[in-house]
């Protein structure tokens, strides 16, 4: 099955959902983060709600970036996909955030745990 040969970018995949999470975040608080970056960016945010979650929004992104480029290091280096219990992680996370905003970007992750559970059962079959 094709389908399964995408674990092999997994990680990207991740990576790609964090460049988008960044870009979405700039699009819509642009203001915000330049505001931010006026003020000195040192102790910026203060009290302010809506600064601390544009500021948490824009992070994510990063850390999905950093999260997805981890993941590519480890399956390029064991030429295996990702560990079985990362693929549930994800699929459950996203599942519980398309529950609590349906209205998000949570349905991404959804295909990506699906393509690292397959894909690791179908390896954890064949060995």
């Amino acid at each position: 099955m094709k389908f399964m040969k995408y674990w092999k970018y997994s990680g990207m995949l991740l990576s790609a959902t964090g460049i988008i999470h960044i870009i979405v975040a700039i699009t819509q608080e642009w203001n915000i983060y330049k505001e931010l970056f006026f003020d000195g960016l040192i102790n910026s945010i203060g009290d302010n709600l809506q600064k601390a979650l544009s500021f948490w929004f824009f992070i994510i992104g990063i850390i999905l970036i950093v999260f997805g480029q981890t993941l590519q290091y480890y399956i390029n280096k064991e030429q295996m996909p990702a560990p079985l219990f990362l693929g549930y992680s994800l699929f459950v996370f996203s599942i519980v955030g398309c529950f609590i905003v349906p209205l998000s970007g949570f349905w991404l992750f959804i295909p990506q745990a699906l393509i690292i559970i397959f894909a690791k059962r179908k390896h954890n079959k064949l060995a």
